[in-house]
């Protein structure tokens, strides 16, 4: 182990979204994984047989990890219903943490772990998967520098492939799945990044409705517009699509250029691309310039962001704030809903 090595802890391995990041815990020499609490068994079997999840080492008792202090960040990786106990516990062990979407349920939820993270002077960080790979930055990067000009048009579109069971939470007991169903999964992402672009908006207009799953109520087909001063937000989510990744687009349209993102990850012949008119009006179809990103590593974004900025090597792009209004803004659209938070 080098002088410069992170050493990471994972708390829950059950999130879907877990086996790409342990890949990278495991893998880069850059991490000392010191270890992965996951007490349910059947959980840790299966991610043996999923070549990014395995081989990485477990340990039976959670205070191995959080009393551990050479351990200096924490993962978050569990079901969804757990995610807030283990983030609690870690930063009020004095960790950092990247936490897996959503953060929490409630409104209450976010302002609690964010608060014990400035208090502690801890990172927070949030595992939306998109807000850091390179097609996306490049379209964040103009809207910081201005090179939009005057936003006033952004459109998501990010749907699930139809699936019977979508609407029962899908660890532990089961039971019903979160309020505003495949928006407070899917939706997320997109509502991050739009935030990214325009900030908090000054109105939610959310169009909630249940089309195939009637007897659950489970919200499987959504729209939500976002008001602003001067501009105008959609997002499109739903969970009925034949084939959900080639169709997925993030737009912006501004008053001197404009990016569309599609697809969103390589899928079949198309990698995953940014196509950026600039020049406005008057360069016309000649403004029009395509920019790939060649083989995507999906959740080693994260995972290196936050290593650097646990090294001091950089500053954290999305700050307190920003995830704070984020999952507001979510609360906001889906409200929130009435389940006890799961502790292992």
């Amino acid at each position: 182990m080098s002088d410069d090595t992170v050493r990471l802890g994972v708390l829950g391995a059950q999130h879907g979204h877990v086996g790409g990041k342990l890949r990278w815990l495991r893998d880069l020499h850059a991490v000392d994984l010191a270890g992965v609490y996951e007490p349910n068994e059947s959980v840790r079997a299966a991610n043996e047989q999923d070549p990014n999840a395995a081989g990485v080492p477990y340990v039976e008792n959670i205070q191995t990890i959080l009393e551990d202090t050479s351990v200096q960040g924490i993962v978050i990786g569990g079901a969804e219903r757990q995610n807030p106990s283990y983030a609690r516990q870690a930063l009020q062990a004095g960790k950092h943490v990247l936490m897996e979407k959503a953060c929490g349920w409630t409104h209450a939820h976010v302002d609690e772990l964010t608060g014990l993270a400035e208090q502690g002077a801890l990172l927070f960080q949030m595992g939306y998967n998109n807000r850091l790979q390179p097609h996306f930055l490049r379209v964040l990067d103009m809207a910081a520098a201005g090179a939009f000009g005057e936003v006033f048009r952004v459109r998501a579109h990010m749907c699930g492939a139809y699936n019977p069971n979508a609407d029962t939470y899908r660890y532990g007991g089961g039971g019903p799945y979160f309020q505003g169903g495949i928006f407070y999964n899917l939706g997320s992402h997109a509502l991050d990044l739009t935030m990214a672009v325009l900030g908090v908006p000054t109105t939610v207009h959310p169009f909630l409705r249940t089309e195939r799953f009637r007897e659950s109520g489970y919200v499987d087909n959504a729209t939500v517009v976002l008001e602003y001063p001067a501009a105008i937000a959609t997002i499109e989510v739903s969970d009925l699509e034949t084939e959900q990744r080639r169709p997925r687009s993030f737009e912006v349209y501004g008053s001197e250029a404009q990016a569309i993102v599609s697809p969103w990850s390589t899928v079949g012949d198309r990698s995953a691309a940014v196509a950026i008119h600039s020049g406005g009006v008057e360069a016309g179809e000649a403004g029009w310039h395509m920019h790939g990103t060649g083989v995507l590593m999906p959740f080693l974004p994260d995972i290196t962001k936050f290593v650097g900025c646990i090294r001091g090597e950089q500053q954290p792009r999305f700050d307190y704030n920003h995830d704070r209004a984020v999952h507001h803004t979510l609360m906001d659209i889906c409200g929130e809903s009435n389940f006890p938070e799961e502790s292992a």
